[in-house]
């Protein structure tokens, strides 16, 4: 009974570390073929929140679905910037 007492609080937090693993897995770790920078002067576009997104495999994604720090290191994107 002792050893199960000690053993949950261990399991809890072994659980909690895999799932954190896995949402940074989840993250895109390829190169995108552009990024697109949205410097449009006024509010932003119905339906469009981010300044930021990439083109990849054809589609518009956004920033928030890559890897940021993998881009960095293994790529080197085509920037647009908008105006």
């Amino acid at each position: 009974m002792n050893t199960l007492f000690y053993l949950l609080p261990l399991i809890f937090i072994c659980s909690s570390c895999k799932t954190r693993q896995h949402n940074q897995q989840t993250l895109i770790q390829d190169c995108p073929e552009e990024k697109i920078i949205n410097k449009i002067p006024g509010p932003p576009v119905k339906g469009e929140s981010e300044k930021v997104y990439y083109i990849y495999q054809g589609k518009k994604m956004s920033a928030e679905a890559f890897d940021q720090e993998w881009l960095e290191k293994n790529c080197d994107i085509k920037e647009t910037v908008a105006y």
